[in-house]
């Protein structure tokens, strides 16, 4: 069964996340994170995303982003993809670290938007 096209275009504001393959840790450690986050930072100082809200968990992450120019799948695609090729680097292992594909919720309304940034700022609380 082929995979529903992400609704991306430019200026969509979406909800993403992900967790580990079998809720086992992505973040082991203080580095795993900020080399996580710096991915991030990359392609948002290369203008493909921009970052509104984030919390990121021992076995989990998510992101309010803005898509300034809709391309947030290969954004996305690259930044989980060099973070479990550096992540399975360091630690002399292969296979996958993630569930797979990112998953993602457009957030369209000002009033969603408000509540998400709520949920990403006390889910490191709740946990």
């Amino acid at each position: 069964m082929p995979r529903r096209p992400r609704n991306d275009e430019p200026g969509a504001w979406h909800h993403v996340f992900n967790r580990g393959i079998a809720r086992r840790t992505v973040f082991e450690s203080e580095r795993d994170i900020r080399k996580f986050l710096s991915l991030f930072a990359r392609c948002a100082r290369a203008g493909r995303l921009e970052i509104h809200a984030y919390c990121v968990l021992t076995t989990h992450f998510h992101f309010l982003v803005r898509s300034p120019c809709g391309d947030i799948s290969s954004a996305m695609q690259w930044i989980q993809n060099q973070y479990v090729r550096w992540f399975n680097r360091g630690r002399r292992r292969d296979g996958p670290l993630l569930r797979g594909r990112f998953g993602s919720k457009r957030a369209e309304s000002l009033t969603y938007r408000r509540h998400l940034v709520r949920y990403i700022d006390f889910n490191s609380v709740g946990a």
